[in-house]
């Protein structure tokens, strides 16, 4: 998982006795056909595979504790499942390869992005799932 600049930015800023932005409650997730780039604003087709532009939110409790990670490094990852129903807007194939972490549900800071294990090919009426553990932030 990749941070974002906004996230990057903060912890920098914080290591240089900044304030650090207040804990979250809860994140969000958006949907992504390819790298989201560091503002997560590309290839986001959220709006367009849920029929609205407002990400689904996940408790950020229900992230792991923070652990040692594969390959090296620290993580947290879901612990519960997310899902994310698609609407009639949907109207033809989307394939999602990653997913993007936000503050809000719209608008907001983007955190931090992902790549799917495998991409998914996502058509109307079709639920988008996140099985506990699939998300990892990572750092190293």
């Amino acid at each position: 998982m990749a941070f974002s600049q906004y996230l990057a930015t903060k912890i920098l800023s914080w290591v240089k006795n900044s304030t650090f932005p207040s804990a979250l409650s809860n994140v969000y997730v958006s949907l992504h056909t390819a790298d989201p780039g560091t503002a997560g604003t590309n290839n986001d087709v959220t709006a367009s595979v849920r029929g609205v532009a407002t990400r689904v939110g996940i408790a950020s409790t229900a992230f792991s504790s923070v652990g040692a990670a594969s390959g090296g490094g620290y993580e947290i990852t879901n612990s519960m499942v997310s899902q994310q129903t698609t609407s009639a807007a949907n109207t033809s194939a989307t394939t999602i390869s990653h997913f993007g972490l936000w503050d809000t549900s719209s608008g907001g800071n983007f955190l931090a992005s992902g790549t799917l294990t495998t991409a998914v090919e996502i058509q109307q009426g079709d639920t988008v799932q996140f099985n506990s553990g699939a998300m990892a932030v990572k750092v190293v």
